[in-house]
């Protein structure tokens, strides 16, 4: 079933942002094809209407019956562009909701123009239009047609808009906050319990045990070196005899300035 048109008579498009799109679309129609696309609209010439980013497609059935697909451009946002949009629009959390109404608060396009951004085409340079007709270079009737379908479709649903633009509605709430100091603990390691990382005060404060020779109390003892468990025979493998015979003088004679370099050459 082919669209019908609301509007029977007189201009289309009630909203504000409905009559200044279909004021941009009008500029590069001309007043002849922005006529005949008129009445074809509202004559269910156009049989269907597709809105994605940056493009607008349809098909529209011409007067010897022939089907016409026409095609209007809106570039999407740039990263830079998007970025200025979401900053105003997540100052207005009520948008989405606003938008999803079918309204478009101008106040917003007045914060926008401070940014050089508009949902709406910001003159005729940003449209362009393209069909399967002979009707070089146009725009021709169809695209003439296919507009006056859009603009109705804007002025019902807005957040047409933002599909244009390469926008969706999930885009314009605000992400949620993250508490730093929750997310700090919640990416520490868990303690498996004594031994495991800093030794925490008695009292549960987290303080680490003072260190040896301070007045904050007893430093904590360490097992050390038993010399008595050490195989000599597995220290001279990794170690080396010169060395081995060095630890072993070391422990035996208990100071160690009475090492002998010079193993060897002992009895």
């Amino acid at each position: 079933m082919n669209i019908q048109l609301r509007s029977r008579r007189g201009p289309i498009g009630k909203g504000w942002h409905a009559v200044a799109l279909r004021n941009a679309m009008e500029t590069i129609l001309g007043v002849g094809r922005a006529s005949g696309g008129r009445a074809d609209a509202r004559s269910g010439r156009v049989a269907w209407i597709d809105v994605t980013t940056g493009t607008a497609r349809g098909a529209v059935q011409d007067s010897d019956g022939e089907l016409y697909r026409p095609q209007l451009d809106l570039p999407a946002f740039s990263a830079a562009d998007t970025e200025a949009f979401l900053v105003v629009a997540r100052a207005h959390p009520g948008l989405p909701a606003t938008m999803a109404a079918g309204e478009y608060p101008q106040l917003v396009e007045k914060e926008l123009s401070a940014h050089e951004v508009s949902l709406l085409p910001r003159g005729p340079s940003e449209l362009s239009h393209d069909c399967s007709c002979l009707d070089w270079p146009g725009p021709c009737r169809h695209v003439a047609a296919l507009a006056y379908v859009l603009v109705e479709a804007v002025d019902e649903k807005p957040l047409l808009l933002l599909t244009l633009r390469g926008l969706r509605i999930e885009d314009l709430v605000a992400p949620a906050r993250t508490d730093p100091v929750r997310a700090d603990h919640a990416s520490a390691p868990e303690s498996d319990g004594p031994g495991s990382g800093d030794a925490a005060a008695p009292d549960g404060s987290g303080d680490a045990a003072a260190p040896a020779g301070s007045d904050a109390g007893p430093a904590r003892s360490s097992p050390g070196f038993d010399p008595r468990r050490a195989d000599p025979a597995l220290v001279a493998e990794v170690m080396g005899e010169h060395v081995a015979a060095v630890i072993a003088t070391f422990y035996r004679d208990g100071s160690p300035g009475d090492v002998d370099t010079h193993p060897e050459g002992r009895a």
